[in-house]
């Protein structure tokens, strides 16, 4: 079959023929229709991730349709469309009972990661992990609804427990997860308050819900925050960027009792706060990594009943993923971007 194959981390996905992938047991066979493009992947490529080797095929926002069942599968058929939850979870650890299927602590490989990714034209997927899709839903807004929109619903909803009529600030508003940030916070019933560094995206952070938009290139927004508020500070801030600066600006734009959620990485950033300050405010810090296949089901059901819409602002031939990820890469990318099959 066709993939995009990194060969080498920092340097671009390449079209080579590698073996077609075989089904086991309670596996179906998924061709590849859709597959989104993430900054991770940027991270992937290029050797930033841990416990990742080249060559690897990138793309963890998939979505597809079945072309081959194996033995056992029940309820699923060819011709069924759908999208694979990535991460291949052993199902029966501590936190996968508990619905934490992210954090599984017997996790077999990550699709796009240390395992076959997207960018190619058949991916095998355990039956338990297929996800099938409405009829209503395009085979791309699946595809990009599997990262860039549950990522931001798990934060908001499960980690922050935002609640109608509370404060809400999303750090990196602009970007491919903070759209639907902002999207969701307005689902929820909440204040947005958009943070971006880039002043060319606030009327389409705008159209988006945000009920205020601070423009803050150099991760000064605190100040600002609490202005727009009256002198208190917001109930939840979401990072997206994962700055060292960006953090402790969170930190110091909540209010007593407020809610800080990290979602944005980079290697070397750091948590820096006054613990006195953290400890006498009661602020709480969380991470949040990706989403649970719960999460994934709700807001595939968010998007097609059309609560929430995936922000694509591009579409690329399959075998222009090297420029899609340049494109990326050099900011040219509005919201969110996907290769079609």
């Amino acid at each position: 079959m066709r993939a995009m194959v990194v060969r080498a981390f920092r340097t671009p996905p390449e079209l080579r023929e590698i073996p077609d992938p075989v089904i086991s047991d309670g596996d179906v066979l998924l061709k590849v229709m859709a597959c989104g493009v993430c900054h991770t992947d940027l991270k992937v490529r290029d050797g930033l991730v841990p416990h990742t080797t080249a060559p690897v095929v990138l793309g963890h926002e998939v979505a597809g349709e079945v072309v081959a069942v194996g033995r056992g599968v029940i309820g699923i058929t060819v011709g069924d469309r759908g999208v694979p939850y990535g991460y291949e979870t052993c199902g029966t650890c501590i936190e996968c009972r508990r619905g934490q299927d992210s954090l599984c602590e017997s996790l077999s490989g990550r699709m796009g990661f240390d395992h076959q990714g997207g960018q190619c034209d058949l991916v095998r997927v355990p039956a338990r992990l297929f996800l099938r899709i409405d009829p209503r839903l395009t085979f791309q807004q699946a595809a990009v609804t599997t990262c860039s929109m549950v990522t931001p619903y798990r934060a908001i909803v499960r980690r922050a427990r935002l609640r109608a009529g509370e404060t809400v600030v999303v750090v990196g508003a602009g970007g491919g997860l903070g759209l639907h940030a902002v999207q969701i916070g307005r689902l929820v019933g909440a204040t947005v308050i958009a943070v971006d560094s880039d002043v060319a995206r606030t009327d389409a952070i705008t159209e988006q819900g945000a009920d205020h938009v601070v423009i803050a290139d150099d991760n000064k927004f605190a100040d600002t925050i609490i202005s727009i508020l009256g002198g208190r500070g917001a109930d939840v801030v979401v990072d997206l960027v994962g700055a060292t600066a960006s953090i402790a600006e969170g930190i110091n734009a909540v209010q007593s009792g407020g809610r800080v959620v990290v979602v944005g990485y980079r290697a070397g950033q750091q948590v820096q706060a006054e613990i006195p300050d953290v400890v006498f405010r009661e602020v709480e810090l969380y991470g949040c990594h990706w989403a649970s296949i719960v999460d994934m089901i709700e807001v595939l059901d968010l998007v097609a009943e059309g609560a929430l819409n995936p922000v694509i602002t591009r579409t690329y031939p399959f075998e222009q993923a090297a420029s899609a990820l340049d494109d990326l890469e050099g900011g040219r990318i509005f919201g969110r971007a996907a290769l079609l099959m």
